[in-house]
């Protein structure tokens, strides 16, 4: 069973690997890292101001209305995920373009720029038509186009660079800083124009923008298949297999499925300051807080398992240097050190455990019994903890959290009993 374990590894291993490794895929992936602390600071202030602040349902309610000072959130909010597509937009570009060996600052101004030149430049007020960006195009509604119009115009700035036509030639007494800036110059025309002709005949010859194109053929349609729940759960089981063969499932999807997966919690967090109904059940911290606790596997439940049920010391040992970790989602050292990784034992409870879990807590807040997610918790908060934040303060989702760790114990118990009868060498 090990050999087959390893033969498909084989396989699969070198094509996770060049998936994960693909240039334009890392500089997605890259990109949402670095702004991610913007993500989780907007959504500290989402929770300050609706759990705590809000007149009607916040901790403050009974004390005096505090209402007024949501604004300091809201001018944070609009700062940060207001703003998130532009800051991906930036993020991706410089990314790609050290890749490249390229001018990484230049490339980010010039991949904003981009961007903002496929943006409607203006928008109907009370019947009156005013010059302005919506906040539709520069949130994460907007991150399918910020990804694109930053990876095209870094690879239309990286051609037009390689004719020395377009190079202005500068005196050796000019600082390299000014040169490089200068030559940037007649590429960042060319590579602009080319987008402001996009958006001008887009709109010219089809009557909408390039941002309905987008959310219309691509977005929409793969957030339809990630809010389902059959859609998810191929999600959570390749992120489950391509961890049994030491890949990090989460990392290496994490180009497809953060766009959808911010974008669905921020339209969360958009309906809950309007007080309007909550639109999405899936979304980055709900699969967080309720399949991935300990981290990818609900490997929170075998290590718990492991303190219990194993009679191996070895593995006792480990279990007991995971715990810590694993309390803040950390499960590298119980995935290598057990191993998990490569185990044909636990191949199978890592794959279907978080499966069962994510049914549950799907259905569980499809019924109403918990409250959908509305704040993007870190990943690395205790679980529990985590789903009582995220989902703005309902008890009954940290409740829920309580009963799916037990439950993941009870489904790992089999499969640890059965280690303990075979030899280390499975």
């Amino acid at each position: 069973m090990r050999q087959f374990s390893e033969k498909l590894a084989e396989i699969l291993g070198p094509i996770a690997n060049k998936f994960s490794s693909n240039r334009y895929l890392a500089a997605i992936r890259d990109g949402f890292i670095t702004v991610m602390p913007l993500v989780i600071i907007a959504s500290f202030f989402v929770l300050i101001n609706n759990v705590v602040l809000d007149s009607t349902n916040g901790l403050l309610g009974n004390l005096g209305n505090f209402d007024t000072y949501k604004d300091i959130g809201v001018s944070v909010y609009n700062g940060t995920l207001g703003f998130l597509s532009i800051f991906l937009a930036f993020g991706v570009a410089y990314k790609l373009a050290n890749h490249y060996d390229m001018d990484g600052i230049g490339t980010g101004f010039v991949g904003v720029a981009s961007t903002v030149a496929l943006m409607p430049g203006a928008i109907t007020v009370g019947g009156e038509t005013v010059g302005a960006f919506s906040s539709t195009f520069t949130s994460p509604t907007g991150l399918f186009v910020a990804i694109i119009a930053s990876i095209l115009s870094t690879e239309l700035l990286r051609l037009f660079q390689k004719s020395n036509a377009l190079k202005i030639s500068m005196p050796d007494s000019v600082p390299p800083t000014v040169s490089k800036s200068f030559n940037l110059l007649i590429p960042a025309t060319f590579t602009l124009t080319i987008f402001g002709l996009i958006s001008f005949l887009t709109i010219k010859f089809t009557g909408i923008d390039v941002y309905e194109i987008i959310t219309n053929v691509i977005q929409t349609p793969i957030k339809a298949v990630f809010q389902g729940l059959p859609g998810i759960i191929i999600v959570v089981i390749l992120q489950g297999l391509l961890w049994s063969f030491g890949l990090h499932g989460a990392f290496v999807l994490s180009p497809i499925t953060e766009p959808t997966l911010l974008t669905a919690i921020d339209e969360n967090i958009k309906a809950l300051e309007a007080n309007q109904v909550i639109p999405n059940i899936v979304t980055k911290p709900f699969l967080d807080v309720f399949v991935n606790m300990g981290g990818v596997g609900m490997t929170i439940g075998l290590v718990i398992a492991l303190l219990i049920f194993s009679r191996k010391e070895s593995d006792r040992a480990i279990s007991k240097l995971a715990f810590a970790p694993a309390c803040f989602n950390i499960n590298e050292p119980l995935m290598f050190g057990l191993p998990v990784v490569l185990n044909p034992i636990y191949t199978l409870p890592l794959v279907i455990v978080p499966v069962i879990c994510l049914v549950i807590a799907y259905l569980a807040t499809s019924a109403g019994i918990i409250a959908k997610t509305v704040v993007m918790v870190p990943w690395t908060t205790p679980p529990v903890i985590s789903a009582f934040l995220a989902t703005g303060g309902d008890w009954k989702a940290a409740v829920l959290a309580i009963l799916l760790i037990v439950l993941s114990v009870i489904l790992y118990m089999p499969f640890v009993i059965a280690a303990n009868k075979m030899k280390d060498e499975y």
